[in-house]
């Protein structure tokens, strides 16, 4: 076989190293390379620069990856920071709600008796027992309680909440008439009452105890609480 040229050889390189040349054209590239040292270099060339490319490819993948796995970890930090932000606005929203219904809205302290005074007690034509109630320091009144215990106490306990409003016309519970109707109480408690206080347990006014004699409401208190609706 006659002599080879390198160029001819180097332009058959590429088909050489993709393994896509005949294979006389194999057998004659690997005799030159043996013998050409020019050659065989160009071919490690080729394989560098081939070699390259994929070992970056190898390595942006890599970082590609790494650089998914820190965003998937972000979204996730950032999901969890926005429930729980989420979570926490939301319990201090209930709290700031429930401690504005706690101080402002829940009824749930009893005034004391010191500061109330009935008068003009008297029992209705229909039977309802009717007192005038005032409230005298000053703060609104908005809710009255009634319960009945084991022993047939009727309790008519005054409510506020902790921040107290003033008490301003139109009154509600903290200056006015009010009544007491023993025989629906009974029905609904399926107690017999036998006393009725203003106040609580540990203190209370007695408004009305079973046997006692009341006086009869007067025309003006019976036109009153039935202009009311009572």
């Amino acid at each position: 076989m006659s002599k080879v040229s390198c160029e001819i050889i180097r332009d058959m390189l590429p088909l050489y190293y993709d393994s896509v040349c005949s294979d006389e054209s194999k057998r004659m590239v690997e005799e030159h390379l043996a013998k050409c040292n020019n050659c065989k270099m160009e071919l490690e060339k080729i394989q560098d620069e081939i070699h390259i490319p994929e070992k970056n490819i190898i390595e942006n993948k890599k970082s590609s990856n790494a650089i998914k796995n820190i965003s998937i970890s972000w979204n996730r930090l950032r999901l969890k920071s926005l429930i729980k932000g989420g979570i926490i606005s939301a319990l201090l929203i209930t709290s700031i709600i429930l401690g504005y219904v706690g101080l402002f809205k829940w009824e749930m302290n009893s005034v004391a008796t010191d500061v109330a005074e009935i008068s003009e007690i008297s029992e209705m034509e229909d039977g309802k027992i009717v007192y005038y109630l005032e409230i005298n320091d000053g703060y609104r009144l908005d809710r009255i309680k009634t319960h009945v215990d084991n022993e047939g106490n009727l309790y008519i306990t005054p409510l506020r909440p902790i921040i107290k409003k003033e008490a301003q016309p139109p009154y509600a519970f903290e200056k006015g008439y009010d009544f007491i109707d023993i025989k629906e109480l009974e029905l609904i408690s399926g107690k017999k009452i036998k006393t009725v206080y203003f106040g609580t347990k540990k203190d209370k006014i007695l408004i009305w105890e079973y046997g006692m004699e009341l006086p009869k409401a007067s025309e003006e208190v019976e036109k009153y609480l039935e202009f009311r609706g009572l």
